[in-house]
């Protein structure tokens, strides 16, 4: 079960790139000094993927945390499924538990805005990332905004 009060999720557009890794990194340190125990990932994305290796690379420091690939859709595609310490799939007990591609998407990362108390974010354009993050903010998560530092 997930302890929403500790979880964070990171919300990014797929081709966020000028985000810088070291930036990334100081906010995760920063949420688990605060409480922060679950990551939730969308894995799509370069943003998704960075805060991926972090989170698995700050496990070495931080033992206690836990990294959780949220998947849209049943045949997703993972990236590297040994980043993650769990791979949830969370409409298993829904009437429609396949989604799709286009649908998926948006339920997932509503899913996971449901779940956390925190979002870290790399959104500077219009998009799915950018909807999440209005819904975020909606939800009254805490908000990290990495774009004001580029």
């Amino acid at each position: 079960m997930i302890d929403k009060e500790k979880t964070a999720l990171f919300i990014g557009n797929r081709d966020c790139y000028q985000v810088k890794e070291a930036d990334i990194e100081q906010v995760i340190i920063t949420a688990i000094e605060n409480v922060i125990e679950i990551f939730l990932n969308g894995g799509q994305g370069y943003f998704d993927k960075t805060c991926a290796v972090i989170v698995h690379r700050l496990k070495k420091t931080y033992p206690h945390i836990k990294s959780i690939l949220v998947i849209p859709y049943r045949d997703f595609k993972v990236f590297n499924d040994s980043l993650f310490d769990e791979i949830i799939y969370p409409f298993e007990s829904h009437t429609f538990s396949c989604y799709t591609y286009k649908s998926g998407s948006p339920k997932r990362n509503r899913w996971a805005v449901d779940h956390s108390s925190v979002a870290i974010c790399y959104v500077y354009r219009a998009g799915g990332a950018e909807r999440t993050l209005k819904y975020a903010k909606k939800q009254n998560l805490i908000i990290v905004d990495l774009t004001k530092g580029a």
